[in-house]
């Protein structure tokens, strides 16, 4: 029998940018899973090239099957609904989808997300920097700052035009973000629209001597590792799931090509979670004492020491420390410093040098295996073998190299973190 022609797609958008990179992983991978799928991708528009990115209308001609698009422009999208082949839109600087299908992540989740992560730190004051004329940003905002809101924590913003920033020069944008950065309370953590607003509001922070992330605490979103990796110090991000988004966005337009109506509605997908770094790595305490005492755990953590210990360092009674735990933290003493050596512990299960659980739980202050074992699976609902073998089979599918790994650890514990907080 002759085998039917492959469908052949296009994707027209800059496969340069690290995110939308990934969501071309994930198209791929719907492609080589479904099979007979040609994919046809647009060029870098990278000056000095020659190429130039390609939009709908310069497709005009194409003898082809359907389209991937990012756009947000509205004579672009009017016109994807008047040619003949199905298109989904990745774009989202606007509201409005112009009777186009479209899938993305979930915005409002992300700000969630963020929030939950600079809650967890400890942080009472909270700060938004994005855009004003771009629809992701504002419902990044909305979710940052309702959660704010919910937590009981004021939450300041700064929006910029995408437009007239772009007139300005260096010193021009420094001036205006230094003016706001000296207006907040410090320490103050803040969520930037995305990884490169984070980029630059670190670099305002460093010309006027705010201190990373002593002062100012600062995520981002996108987890572009060539930002995120090479700022200084090293950026926290929420991970944006893109792969997924790519996959999904292919398997729409699978189903719409075998005759599925398209949804009326965005297809909105769970953000990964936040990628703890550097900019975010550390806990904020208003109470002196509780900070003495926070500070002489994380620097013993590696040995074994009872909560008197940590109430003589902090020159107080038990029963004080624990009373300003509770006020302060919503935990107690005990149960603070056990979520600290499980944190620590899920670091080293996950290590490329393997050790043996009893090595993990000295090295981790637990007396023993057994202690070690109960507080494990109290903390995440799994054995610390268990979780091993699960996270190291998820990162294998994945290809993850070695530099993500550790990611993902950070990744799990700040989650799990925020979600701990939450519900105390």
């Amino acid at each position: 029998m002759r085998k039917s022609a492959p469908r052949k797609v296009a994707i027209l958008y800059p496969t340069s940018i690290p995110w939308i990179a990934l969501c071309v992983e994930g198209i791929r991978q719907f492609a080589r899973e479904q099979g007979g799928w040609h994919l046809f991708s647009s060029p870098p528009s990278v000056h000095g090239t020659g190429e130039s990115a390609l939009s709908l209308r310069s497709m005009r001609g194409w003898k082809g099957d359907a389209i991937i698009v990012i756009s947000d422009d509205e004579d672009e999208l009017r016109y994807a609904r008047r040619i003949r082949i199905p298109v989904v839109n990745l774009g989202g600087g606007s509201s409005k989808t112009f009777g186009v299908p479209r899938v993305m992540v979930n915005h409002y989740k992300a700000g969630r997300l963020a929030a939950d992560h600079l809650l967890s730190c400890g942080l009472r004051n909270l700060a938004f920097f994005g855009w004003r004329d771009l629809w992701y940003s504002g419902q990044r905002q909305l979710g940052f700052t309702e959660r704010a809101r919910e937590a009981g924590v004021e939450c300041r913003s700064l929006l910029r035009s995408s437009r007239d920033e772009s007139n300005e020069n260096w010193a021009g944008r420094i001036a205006s973000l230094a003016r706001w950065l000296a207006s907040l309370p410090l320490p103050t953590g803040i969520f930037a629209a995305h990884d490169y607003r984070a980029q630059f509001l670190i670099e305002a922070c460093q010309e006027v001597g705010l201190r990373i992330p002593a002062d100012i605490a600062v995520v981002g979103m996108d987890n572009n590792e060539a930002v995120c990796e090479h700022t200084f110090p090293t950026l926290s991000s929420v991970s944006r799931n893109s792969r997924r988004v790519g996959w999904e966005a292919a398997s729409l337009l699978d189903r719409i090509m075998a005759g599925e109506e398209p949804p009326d509605e965005n297809m909105l997908l769970e953000p990964d979670g936040v990628v703890a770094r550097q900019s975010t790595a550390m806990q904020y305490c208003e109470n002196p004492l509780v900070q003495r005492a926070l500070d002489f755990m994380r620097e013993h953590l590696g040995e074994q020491f009872n909560i008197s210990t940590v109430a003589e360092h902090a020159g107080v009674s038990k029963r004080t420390l624990e009373t300003r735990f509770r006020e302060t933290l919503s935990s107690t003493p005990h149960g603070f410093l056990t979520k600290l050596r499980v944190d620590r512990a899920e670091s080293m299960l996950l290590m490329p040098q393997k050790r043996t659980i009893d090595q993990i739980a000295a090295d981790c202050g637990f007396g023993t295996a057994t202690a070690f074992y109960a507080a494990f699976r109290r903390q995440t609902g799994q054995s610390p073998a268990s979780f091993r073998r699960e996270t190291s089979r998820a990162l294998l599918e994945r290809g993850t190299p070695e530099k993500a790994l550790n990611s993902l650890t950070s990744h799990r514990i700040s989650t799990r973190r925020a979600a701990v907080r939450t519900s105390s």
